[in-house]
């Protein structure tokens, strides 16, 4: 649960930034500065003859010193993102090291190790089917799991090929084909899961290095320790 809610604050405070951001930049937002410029130009250029009515003028001042009050409230709020941005910072930086759950259907295979597929079935399927690719699309090796059960499985490859040769360490195609008793096409999600060995910060949105993958956070469906 802990970290499911570290998700969610990340997700939340990446928002608010982003938003914050837009806002700072937005250049149809009027300053202090620009609402002084108007105001002594408005005064050179009036005629001498009628020059300003008093209440207009008070009517202006007190805008001028409303809209001072808002600057200063925006920047409070904007030494409080900034806090906040720090501490998203820190957030992220702690889901280094914590494994990742997300949609894939790559699997990253170290020559001589075991690489772990895992697929969430919609519904129960009588026959499952693994097979794996290599990099130029060439099948290396086809596994049958039988019958498996809905919702997630996690299947185990030796990281052999069909011969038995183990294979070279590398990125591969993991390819899981369900089917029912019927024999029709059970619908699935593919996931991979690697260790997160860094986070890259782009606009203030965090993004995670895991399995040689650059995730978004809305890629990641699940960490755990």
């Amino acid at each position: 649960m802990a970290i499911q809610s570290t998700i969610s604050q990340i997700q939340s405070a990446a928002t608010t930034a982003q938003q914050a951001t837009a806002t700072k930049n937005d250049p149809s937002q009027l300053g202090e500065s620009d609402f002084l410029k108007l105001l002594t130009t408005q005064l050179q250029q009036q005629d001498p003859t009628q020059p300003m009515d008093n209440t207009a003028m008070v009517a202006q001042l007190a805008q001028f010193s409303a809209l001072e009050q808002m600057t200063n409230v925006n920047t409070t709020l904007t030494q409080m993102l900034t806090g906040q941005g720090t501490a998203l910072e820190a957030t992220a930086a702690s889901m280094v090291g914590k494994t990742a759950i997300f949609n894939t259907d790559q699997v990253s295979l170290t020559q001589g190790k075991t690489a772990t597929i895992t697929a969430n079935l919609s519904q129960a399927a009588t026959n499952v089917t693994l097979t794996i690719q290599d990099g130029t699309g060439t099948t290396v090796r086809t596994i049958g799991e039988g019958a498996c059960a809905s919702g997630n499985n996690t299947f185990q490859w030796d990281g052999n090929d069909d011969k038995g040769n183990p294979l070279p360490t590398g990125t591969y195609t993991a390819q899981v084909l369900a089917t029912d008793i019927n024999g029709k096409s059970v619908s699935l999600t593919q996931n991979g899961s690697a260790p997160i060995t860094g986070v890259i910060f782009s606009n203030g949105t965090p993004k995670f290095v895991a399995g040689g993958s650059t995730l978004q956070l809305s890629d990641i469906s699940q960490l755990n320790e």
